[in-house]
């Protein structure tokens, strides 16, 4: 017996990456990938056009002017979130999984037939995370090669143990990015979703007992490998990009939505950094470790290996297309991409 699934992300990446995500979700089973456009993406809608598994929206205006009372967020996680609940509404699937273009779910099973094992009263699984990192001396092929870290919940004094006083506080949860992992939800619960799977409703004026929570479980022999680093200048850019959104947005008079202590931080170094000489190098040291961190990780079981090739499963499925996943490739994609924010921030 098996459950379907679907895979439901927003997305605003190079070709390559997009084409590397789908491919990842082909090969694991998906019943359906369905893609949010955030912005026009002429060579993503060409490639997939007519694709039985998977389903592009483009989120323009008229979207917008569907879904969202107010207009387009400006915040992304705002729009991810409401482009799941949007999805969601509609779904026809068993499961939906929402996630970003740069996790990837590593299942030590077929994720359809655990899926069908999960008791009804279940409302959603959380898959954990594993992020990309790498170790000292490693010079990467292709911008998926790494180790992975777990995270682990302790504070600063134990990510100290592992990374020194000086960068701990930036990588409080051991893992630079979010360490709660993805959901897969099943169809028809009533909860609201937030990027991470369901929460519970806010209570509602006069109300003596507090709303019910959803139910979660475990995907066991699971991770959710998550690029946060896809190389330096990614890493970079994403958190640059947080930074400008938060400026644009507290011009206009919104207030950003503040995140964990340790991404605020992160945020702060890379804004900071862009006065320095070589500003990548101030913000690599997040995801390379040291030989003293990397053993530290080891001895408390929170380095791994996923076995992951999303390049080559890529190739497999699209066989046509010249695909370069190299670091330098992708870079180059990205300084086009980000050309604006580079130029804002003085980064030639």
């Amino acid at each position: 017996m098996r459950a379907s699934w679907i895979v439901q992300a927003t997305m605003n990446e190079p070709l390559d990456l997009l084409v590397a995500f789908v491919s990842h979700y082909l090969e694991m089973g998906a019943d359906l990938i369905d893609l949010s456009l955030d912005q026009p993406h002429p060579d993503a809608e060409a490639l997939f056009a007519g694709h039985p598994k998977i389903r592009m929206t483009q989120c323009d205006g008229t979207y917008w002017a569907r879904v969202s009372p107010k207009g387009r967020p400006m915040g992304l996680p705002a729009r991810q979130m409401m482009n799941s609940r949007e999805v969601y509404k509609a779904l026809q699937h068993d499961w939906m999984l929402m996630c970003d273009a740069d996790e990837y779910v590593r299942m030590g099973q077929d994720l359809g037939t655990f899926l069908a094992s999960v008791p009804e009263a279940v409302d959603y699984v959380r898959i954990r995370v594993a992020e990309k990192v790498l170790p000292p001396d490693m010079v990467p092929q292709t911008i998926f090669d790494g180790a992975f870290r777990l995270p682990r919940l302790k504070g600063i004094a134990y990510a100290a143990e592992i990374y020194g006083p000086v960068i701990a506080p930036m990588l409080e949860r051991v893992v630079a990015g979010h360490g709660v992992g993805k959901s897969l939800v099943r169809r028809g619960r009533d909860f609201p979703l937030n990027v991470h799977g369901p929460m519970a409703h806010p209570p509602r004026p006069g109300d003596l007992t507090p709303p019910p929570e959803p139910v979660g479980a475990g995907v066991p022999e699971a991770y959710l490998a998550h690029y946060d680093s896809l190389t330096p200048l990614h890493y970079l850019l994403k958190l640059l990009g947080k930074f400008v959104q938060r400026r644009a947005m507290e011009k206009v008079g919104l207030k950003a939505g503040r995140r964990h202590p340790s991404r605020e931080l992160q945020i702060a170094l890379a804004a900071k950094a862009c006065r320095d000489p070589n500003p990548i190098a101030k913000t690599e040291i997040l995801h390379r470790l040291t030989q003293g961190s990397q053993t530290a990780l080891q001895k408390a079981g929170l380095l791994v290996d996923l076995d992951l090739a999303p390049d080559q499963i890529a190739r497999k499925h699209f066989p046509q297309l010249h695909l370069d996943f190299s670091p330098e490739a992708f870079d180059r994609a990205l300084r086009i991409k980000h050309a604006a924010t580079l130029e804002a921030m003085g980064i030639a």
